[in-house]
This record gives C-alpha cells, structure tokens and sequence, in this order.
C-alpha cells in the first residue's frame, strides 16, 4: 500500500502532467523561492531523488506487515531531506518552509510526485502504497484533485494499490470531507483514518467516512503495554472497529511487549521500528515471519498459562459455591451462605435472582470491600428489586443449569472496580432461582 500526505492545493484546475509541479500562475514566484528540479525524477532514475530549496528529498518505505500472513502488504512512503552538506534535515522544519498554503501546496504535490514514482520503480506485485494528505491545507485550498489522476497515469501504478492516510481530526468542514472521501473512493483507491486514538479521534467519523483500514495511534500501544486497563480499552476499541467493518493497523510498535499487546488485541496488520525501520530500499524480509511466528506462539503460551491458571483459581471457588449453593437449598437462607463465600478473600458480593431475573432481597457484601465503596455510589449500592436479565450471568445460568457460568471481567455497575460474575442455576421447591457472586478483578 502506498501512503501520502496530500498538502495545499490551489483552485487552478490541472490540464496535463506538465502542470503537476508547477501551477502556471504561480511559477514565476515558486522559481524565485523555491528550487524544484522539475525533470529531476526523469534524468535520474537511478537516484530517485529531487531538489526543493537547497535540499536534497528522497523516500523512503516502512513495511506494514499482515500478522497472519506474516509479511509485508504494504508500505508508507515518507519523505527524507538532506541539506547541501548531506547532514539530516528536521522532516517538521522542512515543512515550515513554505510561506503560503499554495508553497505548502507544492512541496506536499513535489513529495507525492516522488513517493509514487519511487513505489513505481521497485519490483512489487500486489503491495499497497500508503500515502499522507495534508488535511488542514486540503480544507483550506479546497483544490481540483485530477493531480493524483494524472500521477497514476504517469507512473503506472492503479488507484487499487493506494491507500489515502486522511487525518480527520485536521479537517472541520465536514461537507467537504465527505466530498473528498468519495473522490478517492470512486477512483478505486483504499482510505485509511490515520492517528486513530490520539487527540480528539472520534468514532463518529469511522461511521461517517467509512474507511477500509483504521491506524492505531502510537501513544495508545504504548499505554496499552503498560497498563491493563488501557488494554482492555485497546482491545474493545479494535473490536468496535472491526465492527464497523474495518481492518485495523497498529502503528508506532517499537518493542516486544508492545507487539505482543497489539496481537492479543486482535490488530489485523502491525507497523514499527520493532519490525523495521523506513528504508530507501523495498525488499523481502523473511525474518519478520520468523519474528512473528514466535510472537504469536508467545502470546498463544500466555493465552493458555493465563486459562489454566483461571482454571485452577475457579476449581477451588467452584467448590466453595456449590456448597453455598447446598446449603442455601436446604435451609432457604442467603445469609447463612456468606462463611463459605467470603472465605474466598476475592468475593466482593452475592445475591439471588428469580428465574425472570429480578433480584430478590438485598445485596449482601462482604465486609472487607464495603469500606471501600464510593459514597458517590450510592444509589446503585442497593439492587434489591434491581432486574438483571439482560445479563450473561442470568439467562445463560438459567440456558444451562447445570454449568458453573463465569463472565468476562466487566466494570460493576454497583462499585468502581472490575469484576466477574459466576452463576448458577439453583432449584428450591419446583422454583428455579440464579445465585450470582462478584469477583473482585482488579489488574495484577
């Protein structure tokens, strides 16, 4: 895939190639200040570089490597400038340069000239090319966009292979975005939501946009490695996106740990230092399926340590809540059921429920946690009467009652902590009944 950044356009419409550098109106004032080596790309193919202001840019690629099938399916094109030394040149300081949306205009249409004439050049089959648009200058200038038709036809390369990086939070009007979005699409190119986690990203615009692929912002990965809550965020996010019918690309991943966050956070495709850095060069590296066969077995080893020690932990537990269970029967009272469940020290509450899943009595909780409720809780502390059928816990009990049913950890709708609920189906009299139990979850 091939990804560019789409910067300032002017209102003239484009009639030929000869006009995707230079718009003739501005040309004499671009030559003043600017130095682009026009036919740069075309005497030196072998170089595949171009001049602008006294610098030297060139591309280079960073794969983005499909997890299941373990290589590269695509490549970013960025953009590389040297000074006249061949000393680095800051990426943000070279676009600082321009001093008008319609300059911006032309080094954003210069380094996407450059990027897909570069992508031209490489012995590629399928791969996409992801390339960047510049948002702010786009809503600014609200150009003619017959500039990409014409790179497409130049270089060869189909509107299919192209994946349009839009940073939607850049652009406002969303009349216009809307317009954009279906241009590219009605050209047959892929779109993709880029920074999706940082700033102000919102889902309204997956909705509204509908893109094929939505990237991960770096600073989510990285927060999500570290902290289990923001993991679980991470992994609900992936699993809305996927929803929407979107396929996913976590970005920035520069360690192990971080790889292993976005596989078991179910990310389609994976992008980063970790797996390798921008280069000039495309190449096939076979050592990423190597890196993720052992990333995914990693995670696959984690996966079933972490279920056979839930396995282990609820054997115990299962034991303690089917005497509860025995004893509840026999003698038809709740409260004689809290010494053999609170002898499990992560037993936070229990309480009944009748087969149409109201609750019947109070909540009766375990003194250790009562201290520790929030008094801003309050009015959810009671859930005496409180319906509970929409839950799992209630009407899978009740579809297989004899089964020991365990939820997946949930925010408490009565405490701010995590928890699990296990349940089961408890006959008294001919009456069917569900006993629940909240299990503190909190993160280890």
């Amino acid at each position: 895939m091939v990804s560019l950044r789409w910067g300032c356009v002017s209102h003239t419409s484009e009639r030929n190639p000869d006009h995707q550098l230079l718009l003739p109106k501005d040309s004499e004032r671009i030559n003043r200040s600017t130095v682009i080596a026009k036919d740069s790309l075309d005497n030196a193919p072998d170089l595949g570089v171009c001049a602008y202001r006294g610098l030297t840019l060139r591309t280079v690629f960073q794969p983005i490597f499909s997890i299941a099938h373990r290589r590269a399916v695509g490549y970013e094109a960025l953009v590389r400038s040297e000074d006249s030394d061949g000393e680095p040149f800051p990426i943000d300081k070279l676009f600082a340069l321009p001093e008008s949306s319609e300059e911006s205009l032309q080094l954003d249409r210069l380094c996407r000239r450059l990027h897909i004439q570069n992508f031209s050049r490489h012995d590629t089959t399928d791969e996409w090319l992801f390339i960047n648009l510049n948002s702010q200058c786009l809503e600014t200038e609200k150009p003619h966009v017959g500039f990409m038709d014409s790179l497409f036809s130049v270089s060869g390369i189909k509107p299919h292979r192209v994946v349009i990086e839009i940073l939607e939070s850049e652009i406002k009007d969303r009349v216009y975005l809307k317009q954009l979005v279906e241009h590219f699409k009605a050209m047959g190119c892929l779109l993709a939501i880029d920074d999706f986690g940082a700033g102000h990203s919102n889902f309204d615009r997956v909705w509204e946009i509908e893109p094929d692929i939505v990237k991960i912002d770096r600073c989510l990965i990285k927060h999500a490695s570290e902290n289990p809550t923001i993991k679980r965020v991470l992994s609900g996010m992936i699993s809305l996106i996927h929803e929407t019918g979107c396929l996913v690309i976590v970005e920035g991943v520069e360690t192990k740990k971080e790889a292993l966050t976005a596989i078991e956070a179910q990310a389609d495709m994976l992008q980063g230092f970790y797996f390798a850095m921008p280069s000039g060069a495309i190449e096939c590296n076979k050592a990423v399926a190597t890196t993720l066969d052992r990333l995914i077995q990693v995670q696959t080893r984690q996966v079933r340590k972490s279920t056979i020690a839930l396995d282990q932990h609820f054997k115990r537990f299962r034991m303690l809540f089917n005497q509860a269970i025995e004893l509840f029967k026999a003698q038809g009272n709740m409260k004689d059921c809290a010494n053999i469940i609170f002898s499990e020290k992560r037993a936070v509450r229990y309480f009944l429920l009748d087969a149409k899943g109201y609750q019947m009595g109070a909540t009766i909780h375990a003194r250790k946690y009562e201290k520790g409720f929030a008094q801003q809780l309050a009015p959810l502390l009671s859930g005496e009467n409180a319906s509970w059928s929409h839950k799992h816990y209630h009407y899978r009990a009740l579809n297989h009652p004899d089964k020991l049913q365990v939820t997946r950890p949930y925010l408490s709708v009565t405490g701010k902590h995590m928890c699990v609920t296990v349940s089961k189906t408890v006959e008294v009299e001919g009456q069917f009944f569900v006993l629940c139990c909240d299990l503190d979850w909190q993160d280890r």
